[in-house]
């Protein structure tokens, strides 16, 4: 009996339902825009329950206090000041250090890169201000050097009788690691472990 009682209630509140949507597809909505304060008939609509945008107006110092900038006013250029003063020092002269044979003038190519395959030996070498590299051999010219040798790790130019040795990995890299600085087996443990 209860399941019949059960089946007839879920029953009349399917019917309940099936009421009220019949009853409220017939009803008229509002569609017209809040900002206008007219209804849907033209008339102004009630304050009650809508609404009440401000009159658009003149945002003009909103648009003056950018959005980004914490003080949130205008940017201000300071006020161009006096001109620096170019003071000038008397310059010492000392005999200019000479240079020593080994080593590169400034107008030396880079070496960017070596490649040795089959016994040949050829360094990618580029000239100061230009963007293009080219692979040289053992005894060919680039803008007036001229490829002596080359290495695993460097390349060595000559020109009008100077010797450029260029190496392939910057010195700091090449550099033996500090006398002081304990080695990883020697070192002592961490604060927070303790010793054994």
């Amino acid at each position: 009996m209860t399941r019949k009682f059960a089946g007839l209630a879920v029953a009349g509140l399917i019917a309940g339902l099936v009421l009220v949507n019949v009853a409220l597809y017939d009803t008229p909505v509002d569609i017209s825009p809040v900002a206008s304060g007219k209804g849907h008939d033209g008339s102004l609509a009630s304050a009650a329950g809508s609404l009440q945008f401000p009159e658009a107006g003149n945002f003009s110092e909103t648009f003056e206090r950018p959005l980004f900038t914490p003080t949130r006013r205008k940017f201000v250029a300071p006020p161009a000041g006096p001109p620096p003063v170019q003071v000038v020092a008397a310059a010492v002269e000392q005999p200019p250090a000479p240079a020593p044979p080994e080593a590169a003038p400034a107008a030396a190519p880079s070496l960017l890169g070596i490649s040795i395959h089959g016994g040949e030996a050829k360094a990618l070498l580029r000239v100061a201000g230009k963007d293009a590299a080219i692979w040289y051999g053992s005894g060919e010219t680039i803008d007036g050097w001229t490829v002596s040798s080359i290495d695993k790790d460097q390349a060595v130019l000559e020109r009008d009788g100077k010797v450029a040795r260029i190496p392939l990995y910057p010195p700091w890299k090449n550099a033996p690691p500090p006398a002081n600085t304990p080695s990883p087996a020697n070192a002592p443990p961490p604060p927070n472990e303790p010793q054994l």
